[in-house]
């Protein structure tokens, strides 16, 4: 069957040392060659060598090892020695007839010859299952018959076909990218033809158009020299005519010299950039040896410029300038091929990557900023040191290029005296003080002193700039008059000169926590020692590429804060499939853990399962086996790689019972699901995911190496919770980000409110009033208090009521916090609607009340029994409502419900617990529904009929000017700090890049602008 199959086959395709190469081998529990590709040069040849061709037969109990048999293919067959044309831009196919299932496994030397830019076709005869074959094939490669002669020949000799703009390049919709090609003599001519296929599939795979992705060409030797400017085409089939004639002509390799013809003549609006615009800037440098110039210089530059680079080097390129050359982090930046026939293999996953990347840096970056700046709104109170290397290792721009980092982390922050203070040391011999945690109290002199420092150069002390710090921070206690988290970040560019591990043990022995940053030719090792950790270790190759690493930094910062006090479930589902590594397996162990250490794991708070999936599911815990973290650990440490395929989407299916209650799950929190997958899934994943996300579960996907994008994204139903990693490495990255993301609410915290508590003083409140002041406490620590946010005020009563504060009176956290620690009952009985009607009057202005300016006013009635005057609670809680304060009633024991609920604005406001202790944990719930009433959107309903009943009197038009007046709007009648435009709209009225340009102006001053169509 075998021999007859193989006999039509080469009748029908042309057999020949030009044309068509045959090898034939077959395998069993060894593999076995019958004959390279190189060993028949005519068809007449191959004829008669398959015609002796006999297939041995396979004992009962003799394994069948397909895996090896891949390993051994990918190994031998596609060689130049064996025969192979790869170099010349020959296809390469292999053909693989299984009669059964393999006994070894298949999936990771699948890959492997996969990953050698082989296509594989896959035959699954006798008992060999279509999920194995599914695996070792190619896309839709998989057959269940030996008549498969036609389609076979339909493949060989069927030319690539087009590349259709699919996945991640669909939503990567706008970009300026420039390819440097190498055009040197080293290159040579056949190679030089492999580079412009790349290209030529590179930009068929990309959206290419007139206000869509612009596409540039930047040729080099000794000289650089574009045929193709960025607005040099509009349309992609005139782009991919000029790749196929592109001239060769050799010469030498200055990398250095393109680099700066690419920053100068290229990424310039008179040559189509639209950099000014917002598009993003990409370069793509493709090169196969060493640059006779120097790059790094000219790479920062371009970089620094916002041109983020990837650097593609072929067989001698050199590594080290591939690095200094490219964006950072490398791992994601930098391709090295030894051949330039791999460019083939290449061009998949760079375009994806490339795509991706377009997307991510246009959505899901500013996203994840504006979710850090969310997050840092629960870092309250903080005090930061930056010690900063001042060394004359140090050029003039890398200097800038710290302050530039420094500054835009401050713009993170609440910066003020009683909330986030930022002190600056900098040292080169010795250190110096340049401002204390005092000096500067709010953002922007802080960024004026930043950018006034003056750099001076000399050594590296850093052992004796971090010993400095300790007098700083003990100051830091006594100014503030009391301690909160203290943070020392490090940036160095060298090896210290002294030691630095004790003076910085002893810092972080002192509670400090220190973030190390190295740049270029800092020591990793003693990085890690200033640090003591390496998830706050951080290394980048260029000072431009600190801003890079901003982001893990502050979302490490903040993560702890703002998941404070936030339960939730947690479940990973992961993919635990014979194409993993071991040591990849590994750090998918190793990420999880690290998620586990950043969250707040405990009985009432953060539940977490893990899940592994192949073939079949594993449930390794569920949600409620452990709360204690080191006990999850070492179960994971103890979970065994399954092997196998990789069923994502009844993994899905099967998974959805762990969030039900009888399975530990928990009504009414967050559930959140993390899938990590380094595979496409071999059945459909849409519809499992759907139904998942439709039952409340938010899901994120993670996918690594060779995970199908789309995928993903019908796994987590957004870009926003989709990531895509090149390689496992990658995963070390997310932790932060992710262990911020699973925990975000709709509200963060209470940021600006009038709140006033009106509390039970009577006698029967004596024993237990301390559970009172503890809850009011914690009720204040859960927002932003200050004079132009949330003011505070207490009013005691029993048998009559009396103001102790009012909210004018206190404008930091820490004063108000003390005057609630220092209350006491006044005891008598309980006069509750003597006091709603005395409460009313301390909202009005002259006791700080902020009604005037629709500040939300908040009443927080707590009582632990029935009030004395029942029947005169309805009227002032009526007239409280009329005001516009809202009443929330928190009764406790004795409380009478009826009466909670009559006091109450509406039914979610009353709150009731039956024994004093449970008001620990009432503030929770309190914080949560607080922040929603008086988070932005809650108008006043005078405001709310005026939108419903407008009318236009005119035709409208969404263009620049438009936008153009609503920023003198916002500029010249607006004070809020807050500003946002949202527009409804039918369509455009004007060029989507010139309201994309005017929309970025808007933004630029300081407003939010975002358009919303029906």
């Amino acid at each position: 069957m075998m021999r007859t199959m193989l006999v039509r086959l080469v009748n029908q395709i042309n057999v020949g040392a030009s044309g068509h190469r045959i090898g034939l081998a077959q395998y069993g529990q060894d593999t076995k060659v019958e004959f390279l590709l190189n060993q028949h040069m005519t068809k007449d040849e191959v004829m008669a060598n398959i015609r002796r061709f006999r297939t041995r037969r396979v004992q009962a109990n003799e394994q069948r090892n397909l895996g090896g048999a891949l390993t051994y293919a990918a190994t031998n067959f596609f060689k130049a020695a064996a025969g192979s044309r790869e170099d010349l831009g020959f296809r390469q196919f292999l053909v693989v007839v299984a009669g059964a299932n393999s006994s070894d496994s298949i999936y990771q030397p699948a890959r492997l010859v996969k990953s050698e830019g082989v296509t594989v076709m896959a035959v699954g005869l006798g008992s060999a299952t279509t999920n194995q074959m599914k695996a070792v094939a190619t896309a839709s490669y998989v057959y269940q018959s030996t008549n498969i002669v036609a389609a076979l020949k339909t493949a060989f000799e069927t030319e690539d076909e087009a590349v259709n703009v699919v996945g991640d390049c669909v939503t990567a919709k706008f970009a300026d990218v420039v390819f440097i090609v190498d055009k040197s003599g080293s290159i040579g001519g056949s190679n030089f033809q492999l580079i412009r296929n790349f290209l030529h599939k590179m930009v068929e795979s990309l959206d290419v158009g007139k206000n869509r992705v612009q596409i540039g060409i930047i040729m080099y030797n000794e000289n650089p020299t574009s045929h193709v400017y960025l607005n040099t085409f509009d349309d992609k089939e005139e782009i991919l005519q000029f790749i196929k004639f592109m001239p060769y002509h050799g010469g030498g390799t200055k990398t250095g010299q393109a680099l700066k013809f690419a920053r100068q003549n290229v990424f310039v609006k008179e040559r189509g950039s639209r950099k000014s615009q917002g598009v993003q800037q990409v370069a793509v440098v493709i090169t196969d040896g060493e640059s006779q110039d120097e790059v790094d210089k000219e790479a920062a530059d371009l970089r620094r410029d916002g041109v983020t680079i990837y650097a593609i080097g072929i067989q001698n390129a050199s590594k080290t300038q591939l690095v200094q050359i490219a964006s950072h982090p490398s791992t994601m930046y930098v391709y090295n091929v030894d051949s330039f026939a791999k460019l083939k293999t290449l061009q998949k996953s760079l375009e994806k990557i490339v795509c991706h990347n377009i997307f991510r840096d246009a959505i899901t970056v500013n996203t994840r900023r504006s979710d850090i700046k969310d997050g840092c709104v629960q870092s309250d109170e903080a005090d930061i040191f930056f010690l900063m290397d001042d060394s004359g290792s140090i050029l003039a721009e890398e200097f800038y290029d710290i302050k530039k980092f420094i500054i835009e982390f401050l713009q993170t922050f609440h910066i003020g005296r009683h909330h986030v203070r930022v002190g600056l040391v900098k040292y080169a011999d010795s250190p110096t003080l340049v401002f204390d945690l005092t000096q500067y109290t709010d953002a922007k002199s802080l960024e004026k002193a930043v950018e006034n420092i003056r750099h001076l150069g000399g050594g590296t002390e850093t052992g004796a700039a971090l010993s400095s710090m300790t007098p700083n921070f003990d100051r830091a206690m006594t100014t503030r008059g009391h301690k909160v988290q203290e943070y020392l970040i490090v940036i160095t560019d060298g090896e210290s000169t002294d030691e630095v591990k004790l003076p910085a043990e002893k810092l972080r022995a002192q509670g400090i926590v220190i973030y190390a940053i190295g740049v270029k030719r800092a020591n990793k090792k003693e990085l890690k020692e200033i640090s003591g950790s390496p998830e706050k270790t951080f290394f980048v190759n260029n000072f431009d590429a600190l801003k890079t690493i901003k982001d893990d930094i502050i979302t490490d910062i903040c993560s702890a804060d703002a998941c404070k006090d936030i339960p939730g479930d947690l479940l990973f589902l992961i993919d635990s499939s014979g194409s993993i590594r071991q040591e990849d397996y590994q750090k998918m162990k190793d990420f999880i853990k690290s998620m586990i250490g950043k969250s707040q794991v405990g009985q009432d708070m953060v539940h977490v399962g893990v899940i592994q999936f192949s073939t079949t599911l594993t449930l390794e815990f569920p949600l409620n086996s452990f709360f204690d973290r080191s006990k999850m650990w070492k179960a994971i440490d103890n979970m065994q790689q399954l092997g196998g395929g990789t069923n994502t989407g009844q993994a899905l299916t099967d998974i959805s019972q762990y969030f039900d209650p009888g399975m530990g799950g928990r009504s009414g929190m967050r559930q959140n699901l993390i899938v990590v997958t380094d595979g496409e899934s071999q059945d459909q994943v849409k519809e499992p995911a759907k139904l998942l996300r439709n039952k409340g579960v938010i899901i994120y996907a993670i996918g690594v190496e060779g995970a199908n994008a789309t995928q993903l994204l019908e796994i987590s139903g957004s870009h926003d919770r989709m990531f895509t990693e090149r390689n496992f490495d990658g995963l070390k990255d997310l932790d932060s980000q992710l262990a911020l993301d699973v925990c975000k609410t709709e509200c963060i915290k209470t940021e600006v409110a009038d709140i006033i508590f009106l509390v039970d003083g009577s006698t029967s409140t004596e024993r237990n009033f301390k559970n009172f002041t503890d809850f009011m406490e914690a009720v204040v620590n859960d927002t932003t208090v200050g004079e132009k946010s949330t003011r505070f005020g207490v009013i005691l009563y029993s048998t009559e009521p009396k103001s102790m504060f009012t909210l004018n009176q206190y404008f930091i956290k820490r004063n108000v916090t003390k005057a609630i620690q220092a209350l006491s009952t006044p005891t008598g009985n309980t006069y509750t609607g003597k006091a709603l009607e005395y409460s009313l009057q301390f909202f009005d202005k002259q006791y700080g009340g902020r009604r005037a300016f629709n500040v939300p006013q908040i009443l927080m009635v707590i009582t632990d029994g029935d009030a004395t005057d029942p029947g005169d609670l309805k009227a002032p809680s009526l007239a409280l409502r009329d005001n516009g304060v809202k009443v929330f009633s928190i009764g406790v024991e004795g409380a009478n419900m009826a009466q909670l609920e009559i006091m109450a604005t509406e039914p979610s406001m009353v709150f009731y617990v039956n024994k004093f202790d449970g008001l620990k944990t009432l503030y929770k719930n309190i914080s949560h529904v607080l922040c929603n009433n008086t988070s932005p959107g809650n108008y006043p309903e005078a405001v709310l009929n005026k939108v419903m009943d407008l009318q236009m009197s005119e035709a409208t038009y969404f263009n620049t000017a438009m936008l153009t007046s609503f920023q003198m709007k916002f500029t010249e009648q607006s004070r809020a700090g807050a500003k946002v435009l949202v527009v409804f709209t039918d369509g455009l009225d004007e060029d989507v890049m010139k309201l994309e340009h005017q929309s970025n102006m808007l933004r630029l001053s300081e407003q939010h602008a975002a358009a919303a169509k029906p």
